[in-house]
């Protein structure tokens, strides 16, 4: 009596964890924005593309996750045009300074 006792509230309490509810909705991933997939990789040297690959990458999440308005991203990308130009000429020091004047304008270090 005294097991039988002791072990119902037990009982009582693992069966108030188990849940019987639905597992909750899987979340749709939105299709990638096509504006934002345009953006290739810069081309010339290394000194310079990294910079403007990774300042790319940066934009492009921001977009995704919300911090940054999908209407400024092509001004952005507008503004990237030139830098990624100087960088294909192969002027690295001159498109490293043109890509730290983008990114101040945007509110970037």
């Amino acid at each position: 009596m005294k097991r039988t006792f002791f072990s119902l509230p037990i009982l009582l309490l693992c069966a108030a964890c188990t849940s019987t509810s639905a597992p909750p909705p899987q979340q749709q991933t939105a299709a990638p924005d096509p504006q934002i997939a345009s953006l290739e990789p810069a081309s010339g040297p290394a000194e310079c593309t990294r910079g403007i690959n990774q300042f790319q990458q940066v934009i492009a999440a921001d977009v995704s996750t919300g911090s940054l308005d999908r209407n400024v991203f092509p001004r952005i990308a507008t503004d990237l045009g030139p830098v990624r130009a100087v960088c294909a000429s192969g002027d690295a020091a001159g498109a490293n300074r043109e890509l730290a004047t983008v990114k101040k304008k945007y509110g970037y270090r």
